[in-house]
């Protein structure tokens, strides 16, 4: 399973998106200011020496810039939802121990930024690198877009394998609510027919009879019918050599090969097979062999103790 080194790499994440941001912000002030041209400037204008808004290459320009913004909003929407999955809460200013916090209007407010008054037009090299050609300002954005939209995908698809790998470990009590008292653990007791020592492979959970089981965990069902001694049963195959058993159920909602969701009703409590009372019989099985399930229940078994 790979880990995330979620806190520090989001928080660069969200770093560099704020630097685009305030990149297309400057940008775009710049680009406002250019574009009221002084009358006297209207034949350098159509020379193609001065920005013009109005003319088909600003609004070119003016349509990247917009959509480099687009992009670096959904892109900061899309890391913040990467931060709530991770548990983060990302800071969006550097502030230096001990100094006060920024006040910050919150006040609903908007619209387009426009400039106090008449200003100089941009011309000449400012003009040409606003353009958006090799080595450009706005070229140099939208390959670093192209790259934080790149790293985002990443992480994304990361948390989702961590997502998975964590709904399929079977790691949830089999029954509704705190998990109850056990009637017989793992290991060796005296058989309840025989009174003889003998090895029991997994945990008795009593419960009135009709109670509802729980997967313990995402998986596929692989068995689902008789089992002998375990009477109506089922078999969940949550990956990686790991299996859950449902033993002496009285009803079973599920059949081979149906796909199950953590704590998703698989079956009822029964008392089927060698049984002596309505009761679950829980087994974990690892690579072939029995385990013992406070392996794989420990956090439970430990916020409940019996």
């Amino acid at each position: 399973m790979r880990t995330i080194g979620a806190g520090r790499a989001l928080s660069g994440l969200l770093a560099i998106t704020l630097v685009l941001m305030a990149g297309c912000i400057a940008l775009g002030y710049l680009i406002a200011q250019g574009s009221t041209i002084e009358p006297g400037l209207a034949a350098k204008a159509a020379a193609g020496n001065v920005f013009d808004a109005k003319r088909t290459e600003g609004r070119a320009v003016i349509d990247r810039i917009g959509d480099l913004s687009g992009r670096l909003i959904r892109l900061e929407i899309e890391a913040a939802a990467l931060a709530r999955r991770l548990g983060v809460a990302p800071s969006t200013a550097n502030i230096e121990p001990g100094s006060a916090k920024p006040a910050v209007d919150d006040r609903p407010r908007g619209g387009p930024l426009l400039p106090l008054g008449n200003t100089a037009p941009m011309t000449g090299a400012a003009a040409h690198s606003i353009a958006g050609e090799p080595g450009s300002s706005l070229g140099y954005l939208e390959t670093e877009i192209a790259l934080l939209e790149a790293s985002l995908d990443r992480m994304a698809g990361l948390l989702d394998d961590r997502d998975l790998a964590t709904m399929t470990q079977p790691n949830r009590p089999p029954v509704p609510g705190r998990m109850p008292k056990i009637s017989s653990g793992f290991g060796v007791r005296h058989d309840p027919f025989t009174g003889r020592l003998a090895r029991h492979m997994g945990l008795d959970i009593p419960a009135v009879h009709g109670a509802a089981i729980l997967a313990s965990g995402g998986g596929r069902v692989i068995s689902a019918g008789y089992r002998g001694p375990y009477g109506k049963a089922i078999v969940i195959d949550h990956g990686h050599g790991t299996q859950t058993l449902y033993g002496h159920c009285s009803v079973l909602y599920v059949r081979a090969g149906d796909l199950v969701l953590p704590r998703q009703k698989i079956a009822a409590v029964g008392s089927t097979g060698r049984s002596t009372g309505p009761h679950l019989h829980f087994e974990v099985i690892r690579s072939g062999k029995r385990i013992e399930p406070g392996q794989v229940l420990a956090d439970v078994l430990a916020r409940n103790p019996n």
